[in-house]
């Protein structure tokens, strides 16, 4: 291992500069998913610091997704996950290009939804009323990213927009390009975002275990007339996926 010194003279905790130093080596690509990073002791030697020092800088990188510990083989770098950052309008095609991700899905059934149909038994959430136009049209899709499913994504239109939708490819097309394109501009979406634990049918569709930890968003979308004209429940894996916000004061 290359030796590296921290600067003890710094305000920053040398914790936290030795975790900096080690998330360097993920996000330069040195050190890849699945890669065993050194041994306390080894990291002890190269960075001249105590073994209370490492074990915080790595419990952090631990904490916030980039590394995981398997019992008696060691620590390893942990899949990159899949940041949307929050306060724009966007969909999932439109946020992993812009991350370098092939975006893709794979569609599981369009269904139109009567009056009466606001429990379907493929989804155990109750499915409100869009302005009060029936009948609505269910989209259902997996959501890939490099043809890894990352998220299940339940939407529902009114059947006007959902006719608009279906004169295309519904398992390539990003919906909301395609709105634009035929005059329907959004202009803003209330999104409500919570942690869920995978049922049967998420954990089959997006290849994790039963009750594997899944942050589900819920976004209602109003075009530039203030119509809501979208409800979305899509469900992330929580190992690939994460939200960012930047705050200001």
């Amino acid at each position: 291992m290359v030796q590296t010194s921290l600067d003890p003279n710094l305000p920053i905790p040398l914790y936290h500069q030795l975790k900096n130093a080690l998330l360097g080596k993920i996000k330069s690509g040195e050190w890849v998913p699945g890669f065993c990073i050194p041994t306390e002791s080894e990291l002890i030697d190269s960075y001249e610091v105590s073994r209370t020092t490492v074990r915080e800088a790595v419990i952090e990188l631990v904490r916030e997704g980039y590394l995981m510990k398997k019992q008696g083989k060691g620590t390893f770098v942990n899949q990159t996950r899949l940041v949307e950052r929050l306060g724009r309008l966007t969909g999932f095609a439109e946020e992993m290009a812009q991350q370098g991700y092939i975006p893709s899905a794979s569609l599981l059934h369009v269904k139109d939804m009567g009056e009466s149909d606001k429990l379907d038994s493929s989804m155990d959430f109750l499915v409100p009323e869009l302005s009060g136009e029936i009948p609505l049209v269910n989209i259902t899709r997996i959501r890939l990213a490099d043809e890894e499913p990352i998220a299940i994504e339940y939407s529902f239109w009114p059947k006007d927009i959902a006719n608009i939708l279906s004169q295309e490819d519904l398992s390539s097309i990003a919906f909301y390009a395609v709105l634009e394109r035929n005059g329907v501009y959004l202009q803003y979406a209330d999104e409500n975002i919570s942690a869920i634990n995978a049922n049967q049918d998420d954990a089959k569709y997006l290849k994790v275990q039963e009750g594997s930890a899944l942050i589900e968003m819920r976004r209602f979308t109003y075009d530039v007339n203030q119509r809501l004209i979208e409800y979305t429940c899509t469900r992330y894996r929580g190992d690939r996926y994460t939200y960012h916000v930047k705050l200001h004061r």
